[in-house]
């Protein structure tokens, strides 16, 4: 409790002392003087009421002069942002003030012990951290000590000055200095470890950043890499599949990693002060139209409709064409991963010339998903990732952070404001001036069409996959979700010929499609726009009627605590990209080997005794309840399907999937094998006979009952009596 009252004291104080214009440092100085400050005052004012009361009247002066120039002092202290010259000013009076007592009071030995508040002035002094102050303070003091020295002899001292009364006050002032001095080394001590925690603090987080900065980098890697990788292996096995768009995606790929390395160099470049601007003198909106008419295709490709609003006047102006590009693909490329097909992003440009500096103003909006307000004051923040559900990774967090050196580098800022489901504006504000030598075209000749590729991939489109919408019985359903289309065509050239595919370009559509058809074995990515695979594994798993499908996670994300997280949700396997394609296949083929077993166990009536088998747990409650509707209605002849499906929630194609799935069986070919099997059990077990075996398992035909019963068993029912 009374750490605690401490801790809420502490805050209490730093809250009243806090200065925006102080660095950290600084504001932990303040707090220490100003609560020395105040453990003085309240030293010199008990010393003022002591005075009082031995009625020491011509000292008096003294107290009073002390109490009312800290009262003075102390407000002043906490809004100056001097406070270290505050602090001096009122501590030198108290020095001089006591020098005059201690004339008056007949020199150093009949002092009352005020030779003692010159020194802990001179020691608080040394808190406000600044050395000259603290020298000076320390001459002062000394200054008056060798003057009381000199004119000891030519002194008188008072007769109200007893022996008894400045034993009483060197005792009483002695004791207060060291309680002083106590008081500032332990507050010392105490900030000092305190500081020090939080530099150990610091430099963990700093390790930290490099770590994130290595899972960010080798993630961003991974899918490019995963694509190149994979596709040279299709083009050696089918060299004339992938002849005309195998080279052409490597290619797409290898700029993707062009660009990473290139914004890592970039911020290393700028940090060592070697990056230099090569201005150029033209018009900069024609540049801003062809820079952002570059961007239409990718735009098109992602049915996102790009706004540019740039009229036809001319602006001059001087800028550099290469890292205003930079600047605008990281921006435009920010937003159309962010902005959901479908959605807007709009580009305005304005002169600004109502204030002393002509600027420009270049505004990108979009409609996309936003940035909490509690990260907006992070996003340029190296590595940086605006955190979601499951902490999901959408870049190197290099991106922005390149974005704002650069434009601190052209003598520029930036602004983002953003609301989260309504959409997110930059804002460039770029300084005019007219000074480089003048482009013809304006630059556009600076941007060689390699730089170009590095900051916007050209992507061409590749054909849909079409899926067979007929059931094959010879080969499994495979599910594939992810929204990288290249992964997509990988997956498919090395799976088609083992599975019937179906696509979904993220976790909502691969949830939608994943209830509609039933799947045999999900293949799912995890960053997704819309829904994250996690988050979709997750309603697979949580839903009767999907959650036996079992799930292969293939991403980028290699941490140990995406793996963790992954297999908690309940993917069966976890696969990092750039992988191995036969160790996908043949965790793939374990998976279905595993359910061929679990069908054997399941779909086997001869032993109705499941329930004790770990492995299947999910799939034997949804077994239970179905035995457990045909047992309540096992005498009821037209209880079905259709009955089933009703209690349990599901459509009649879902039903004979999953059962299917389950058992290698027909649901109407189980609830008569299940009927059968208790009819026989009442026969041998409780001594029915046919007739009432078959009538109370829901037969009221004795004939056809007869029939099937031979059809299961090989023999017919009155061999069993």
């Amino acid at each position: 409790m009374k750490r605690l009252t401490g801790k809420m004291m502490i805050a209490w104080i730093d809250r009243l002392l806090a200065d925006p214009r102080l660095k950290p440092e600084a504001l932990l100085r303040k707090r220490w003087t100003w609560l020395y400050m105040i453990v003085n005052f309240i030293g010199l004012t008990c010393m003022t009421i002591l005075g009082f009361v031995w009625e020491i009247w011509p000292i008096l002066w003294f107290g009073y002069a002390l109490m009312i120039s800290q009262i003075i002092a102390i407000p002043l202290f906490r809004i100056s942002k001097r406070f270290d010259l505050v602090l001096n000013i009122s501590y030198g009076i108290i020095v001089i003030l006591a020098f005059a007592v201690m004339l008056q009071t007949g020199g150093l030995t009949t002092s009352m012990g005020f030779v003692f508040i010159g020194i802990n002035c001179a020691m608080g002094s040394v808190l406000a951290g600044n050395l000259r102050w603290t020298i000076g303070m320390f001459a002062l003091y000394c200054t008056t000590i060798i003057i009381l020295g000199l004119l000891q002899p030519y002194l008188v001292t008072p007769d109200y000055i007893t022996p008894e009364v400045n034993s009483f006050y060197f005792v009483t002032d002695a004791v207060w200095v060291n309680a002083c001095v106590l008081f500032l080394v332990i507050l010392f001590m105490k900030d000092k470890s305190q500081y020090e925690k939080s530099e150990a603090e610091k430099l963990r987080k700093i390790d930290e950043a490099k770590t994130q900065l290595y899972t960010n980098v080798s993630h961003e890697f991974r899918t490019p890499l995963t694509i190149i990788s994979g596709i040279a292996d299709q083009m050696d096995q089918n060299k004339n599949n992938w002849l005309q768009s195998g080279p052409h995606k490597i290619k797409v790929q290898s700029q993707i990693l062009l660009r990473l390395v290139n914004q890592m160099l970039d911020i290393s470049k700028i940090e060592a002060g070697s990056m230099q601007l090569n201005l150029i003198h033209g018009d900069i909106k024609k540049f801003l139209q062809y820079v952002l008419g570059t961007f239409n295709s990718l735009a098109e490709y992602r049915t996102i409709e790009l706004e540019i609003n740039i009229n036809n006047d001319a602006l001059y102006a001087d800028y550099d064409p290469e890292k205003l590009m930079h600047v605008l693909g990281n921006l435009i490329s920010n937003s159309l991963k962010f902005t959901a097909p479908g959605g807007k992003i709009n580009v305005r440009v304005l002169e600004d010339t109502n204030r002393d500096q002509e600027m420009v103003r270049i505004f990108v909006r979009d409609n996309g998903k936003g940035i909490p307000q509690s990260a907006i004051g992070h996003i340029f923040d190296r590595f940086y990732q605006v955190p979601d559900e499951y902490h999901q990774i959408h870049g190197t967090g290099l991106g922005l952070t390149l974005t704002k050196e650069l434009i601190k580098l052209m003598k520029g800022d930036i602004i983002v404001k953003s609301t989260v489901g309504v959409g997110t504006e930059f804002i460039i504000s770029l300084p005019i001036t007219r000074e480089a030598r003048k482009e013809k075209d304006h630059g556009v000749s600076k941007l060689h069409s390699d730089l170009i590729h590095t900051i916007i991939p050209i992507t061409k489109r590749t054909r849909d996959h079409k899926i067979n919408p007929k059931i094959s019985l010879e080969k499994p359903i495979l599910l594939i979700v992810e929204d990288h289309k290249d992964v997509v065509e990988y997956l498919i050239a090395i799976l088609e010929d083992y599975y019937i595919i179906e696509v979904a370009q993220n976790g909502k559509l691969g949830l939608e499609k994943t209830l509609e058809i039933i799947p045999d074995v999900i293949l799912s990515d995890v960053m997704m726009p819309e829904m994250d695979g996690f988050e979709m594994i997750r309603h697979i798993k949580n839903d009767l009627r999907t959650d036996h499908i079992p799930i292969v996670v293939l991403t980028a994300k290699g941490d140990f605590q995406s793996k963790l997280s992954g297999l908690e949700i309940g993917a069966d396997h976890y696969l990092v990209k750039p992988f191995s394609e036969k160790e996908l296949l043949l965790k793939l083929n374990n998976l279905l080997e595993a359910r061929h077993k679990m069908q054997k166990k399941l779909g086997s009536i001869s032993s109705l005794s499941h329930q004790g088998n770990a492995h299947y747990k999910q799939e034997m409650l949804f077994m239970n309840r179905i035995n457990t509707l045909l047992d309540k209605e096992l005498q009821n002849e037209n209880f079905g399907i259709k009955d089933i499906c009703m209690h349990l929630n599901m459509s009649r194609p879902q039903l004979y999937r999953k059962f299917s799935a389950l058992t290698d069986n027909s649901i109407g070919r189980y609830i008569r094998s299940y009927r059968l099997h208790r009819a026989k059990e009442m026969i041998e077990g409780q001594n029915k006979n046919v007739t009432e075996a078959a009538m109370d398992s829901g037969f009221k035909n004795l004939s056809h009952f007869s029939t099937i019963f031979q059809e299961e068993f090989g023999y017919s029912p009155s061999k069993l009596l």
